[in-house]
This record gives structure tokens, sequence and C-alpha cells, in this order.
């Protein structure tokens, strides 16, 4: 098949850029901070810095933004009023803009910066939900777990990305060039994507015909055929209409996706401090220097990513041999064990390369989130909806993300110059991490208690069905479901 006959991947590719920015842009700030961008000691005059914030205000600066993200399930349902596309450009567009003049903003006030992220966070709010409708709109069934591991993937690595980014400008050129590049560059993407991606593979005038012949026929479509007719064929059924349930049905009558809230913000309690507290810990107790940090927190972005990629690979194969049930909830729970190792074993660690061993197994276990854990699940539960099951559970998820570097400030803040200065704060870190293997724990049960409660959400699952088990279960293909199905018939009964 030529290349044109997979546009489609052309599509995912730069929609999948976008997000890499736009998360460079949310993770690079602590960084920076250490970097030369806020004073150490604002009573030292020889100090580089060129901002003198408190402990507080950096904390409240780099949460700022997950205050507004928390609201993202109100731009999703303007978004799914209005349509995604132009809601997303325009979110995205304002996102570009105001990272390109942080740093103007910052020399003005902290918190000018602090309300306009929160404005930014509410508005691209929307821009998971849409990778989620594009997805469904874009592509086949059994590319659906490729591209869901695939933005998942891109996105840890625009974590670790906007660090190293930010890491370097600032030890070389200077950090607000961090920023500037940021800017530019999602600015550029933006207008390439609204340029070369419609929101559908049919208003698309690069998408070939022999393409089109791949995705089902809308109902009422008058879309012309090879031969002159109506676009319907044997081979392509048509698409059963689509609709998305009102928040209250949604939410009154489903108790996963209040369970999948509990998790998401305990997967969160973890995967943010990697990037929004980490950095503060290994300058603080490991006196790791700017640069190894920032190279420090690209390995770790880049195992997430590795992770989340493998896995997928994992998981299409563990589906061919075990019933959904099974797979999803041991992908479920993978990510919060190895959470719950590591918070349990840094304190213990003096070692900055055994530290670091310890976190890549933390990562590893992370990259289930976009391969067969909850997010993965809320799509293949509900696809129509899952837009907005993943908008509400990522709300909620945001709480951590604010109060995170608030909690950090909390427990480890320790004035210079008390005898013992280093032990006490190795002490009130050490408290910090124990206090974050509270939440993989919860996580833990919540996911059993889930499944006990309301068994019948899981198991009625549509890859359940030996019939359907194609649209359910994307990773298998037909012949391959129907054999599963079969397998798995037991299970329903």
């Amino acid at each position: 098949m030529c290349l044109r006959a997979k546009y489609r991947y052309i599509a995912f590719a730069l929609v999948i850029s976008m997000q890499l920015f736009e998360q460079m842009a949310r993770f690079g700030p602590a960084t920076a901070m250490i970097g030369g961008m806020v004073k150490a000691n604002c009573s030292n005059e020889s100090d580089p810095g060129d901002l003198c914030w408190s402990e507080k205000t950096q904390a409240l600066v780099i949460g700022s933004f997950f205050y507004g993200y928390f609201f993202q399930f109100f731009i999703v349902t303007i978004a799914t009023r209005i349509g995604f596309p132009k809601t997303v450009r325009f979110s995205l567009f304002i996102s570009a803009v105001t990272t390109g003049f942080y740093p103007q903003l910052a020399a003005i006030s902290p918190y000018l910066v602090i309300v306009t992220q929160i404005f930014r966070a509410l508005l691209v709010g929307a821009g998971i939900a849409y990778q989620f409708e594009l997805t469904r709109k874009w592509a086949l069934p059994s590319e659906l777990n490729y591209v869901l591991s695939a933005s998942g993937a891109v996105a840890a690595f625009g974590m670790g990305a906007g660090s190293l980014l930010a890491g370097t400008t600032a030890t070389s050129i200077g950090w607000q060039y961090y920023f500037y590049i940021c800017g530019v560059v999602f600015l550029g993407l933006l207008i390439v994507s609204v340029a070369f991606v419609p929101d559908t593979p049919r208003e698309c005038r690069f998408v070939s015909r022999e393409e089109l012949e791949l995705y089902p026929v809308p109902e009422k479509a008058d879309i012309p055929s090879a031969e002159g007719g109506d676009g319907e064929s044997p081979d392509r059924p048509p698409r059963k209409p689509e609709k998305s349930e009102s928040w209250v049905k949604l939410l009154g009558r489903r108790l996963y996706p209040w369970s999948f809230c509990i998790l998401h913000f305990c997967f969160n309690a973890g995967a943010y401090n990697l990037y929004t507290v980490l950095p503060f810990y290994l300058d603080q107790v490991l006196n790791v220097s700017t640069e190894i940090l920032s190279w420090s927190t690209m390995l770790f972005a880049s195992c997430l990513g590795t992770s989340m990629l493998l896995l997928s690979k994992v998981l299409r194969f563990l589906d061919r041999h075990l019933p959904w049930i099974l797979t999803r909830m041991l992908f479920c729970c993978l990510p919060h064990i190895t959470q719950l190792i590591a918070f349990l074993a840094i304190p213990s660690i003096t070692s900055f390369p055994l530290f670091l061993a310890v976190v890549i197994v933390k990562v590893a276990g992370m990259g289930a989130l976009y391969s067969g854990s909850h997010v993965t699940v809320s799509y293949e539960m509900d696809p129509i909806n899952s837009s907005k099951i993943l908008s509400f559970f990522n709300s909620i998820g945001q709480f951590p993300g604010f109060l995170g570097p608030l909690f950090m400030v909390a427990i480890t803040a320790t004035e210079p110059g008390i005898p013992d200065y280093a032990a006490v704060l190795r002490s009130r870190w050490n408290t910090y991490f124990y206090a974050l293997a509270v939440c993989p724990s919860v996580a833990l049960l919540t996911l059993g208690a889930s499944y006990l409660v309301r068994p019948g959400e899981w198991k009625l699952h549509v890859s359940l069905d030996k019939d359907s088990v194609v649209v359910g279960n994307p990773n298998i293909g037909e012949e391959e479901g129907r054999v599963a199905g079969e397998k798995m018939e037991g299970i329903k009964q």
C-alpha cells in the first residue's frame, strides 16, 4: 500500500507532535527555576538568578497549570457541542502565545503567570479528549492501542524533553529561550495541523480512495462509490448511529468512572512529582547539578515512553491468550505496584545511580497507563462517551498537580543554618515519600472494590461478545476475536 493510502499516520503524527510541545511547555518550568530563573537566596547579591520568588510562590507557579486543568470537563462539554476541532485549535493557539510570552509575564509578577497559566490550562484541557475523538474517527480498529500508546509515549517524552530543553538553555543561552522555542514551534505545528488534519478522513482531500475504503460508511452519507452507487457494500457495513450520553446518565448509572477518578488521582500523585517535585529532591538532597538533573528527567521520560510502546505489544500478545478482564485488571494494577515499591525504597537510598534504577522501575510500570490501564479501558468500554469519561477523571486527577508542590513545601521546607540541616532535610523528604506511598495502596484497594461491587460493568464489556469482539477489543483480528470470544463465553454466564 502506498504512502498516500496511509495518510492517517501523518494526521496522527501532527496531532501527537502538538501534544509533545504542550507537555514540554507544562513540565519545564521547575527545571528553569533551578537553572537560573529564580534566585536560590534572595539576600545574596551575587546569586545569578533573575527573579526573587519564595518557595511557596514557586510551588504556586508550578501547580498553577493544574488549577485550570482541573476544569477541563467544562471545555470538553463545550467542545462536544460546537465541535472539537474549533475548540482545540483556538485553545492551542492561546497556549502557544502565552508560552512564548512567559518570560515577560514572569518579569512583571508571578501572580500574572499564575492567572495566565490557569486560563491556558482551562482551554487546553480538551487536548487529550480531542486525541480520543480523533482516534475514534481516524484509526482502524486494529490500530487503536498503537495510536493510544504512541500518543502517551510522545506525551511522556515531551515531559522529559521540556525539562532537558529548560536545563540546556538555562545553562547556555538563558532560561527565557526555553519558552520562546516551545511557543514558536508549538504555533508552527498548530498552523500545519489546521491545514492538513480535518475532523474526519472523508473531509481530508489528501486521503486516497483506497484508504477511505478501509473505513465504515456513515449511515446516511452521500458518498459515491467506485461503481457509482451510494457508497455501501457488503464488505463495508454502515456505521451505527452514535449518541453521547448526558453527564447525569453517564455518572449516575455507572461506578467505574468514579473508581477511575481515584485511580487517576493516585497515578498522577506519583507521575507529576517526577517532573515537578523530584528536580528539587535531586537538587537539595542528592546535590545533582542542573545539567545532570535535566538529563535524568529526560531518561525517566524516555523510559516511560518506551514502556508504553513495549507494553502495548505485550498487551496485544496477552489478548490472544487471556480474557480481556484478566489482562486489563493486570495492567490497571501494574503502575500502582511499581510506584508503591519506589516510594517505599527511595527513603533508604543514598546513591544517585541506585536512585535512577529505582525510578526507572517505577516509570516502567507507569507505561501501562496508555497500554491497557484505566485510560485504555475507558475507551474500550464506551468509545462514544470516552472523551467525556476521560475529561471527568482526568479533571479529578489534576489535584496532585496543584496540591503536590504545596504538599512538598509544607513537609520539606527547612530553614538553612539550623543544626544538622542536611539530616533534617533528608528526614523530611523521607516523610514526603512515605506519605506518597499511601496513594498506590488506595488505588489497588479501589480497583478490587470496583470489580467486586459492580462486576457486570467489567464482565459485560463488548469484547466478551463473540459476535462483536473486533469492535470491543481491537488488538486482535476478526477470526482470532471469534475464537477468543467463544473461550470467554463462560465469563458472561
